[in-house]
């Protein structure tokens, strides 16, 4: 499997100089054969975790709590 790195963005501001760093970043790792994302999830409503354990229980990499987009962001990040 090809190496990949996902970058999230948690600045609200898009454009700002987070997001510039970040494409900094990913660019050196394009540059180097490495698959990169930037994933801007600042400004957006997204739920924190309530500790439930329900995911632990289920066994599963997703939280059960589906209000938000989380779980897209925590696939990302597997």
């Amino acid at each position: 499997m090809k190496a990949k790195t996902v970058a999230f963005n948690g600045s609200p501001r898009k454009g700002g100089n987070t997001e510039t760093l970040l494409r900094k970043v990913l660019s050196q790792l394009d540059e180097n054969g490495i698959a990169t994302e930037l994933v801007q999830i600042g400004g957006k409503a997204l739920s924190g975790c309530a500790a439930c354990g329900r995911c632990r229980e289920t066994l599963e990499v997703k939280c059960v709590i589906q209000a938000d987009e989380m779980n897209l962001y925590i696939q990302k990040a597997d």
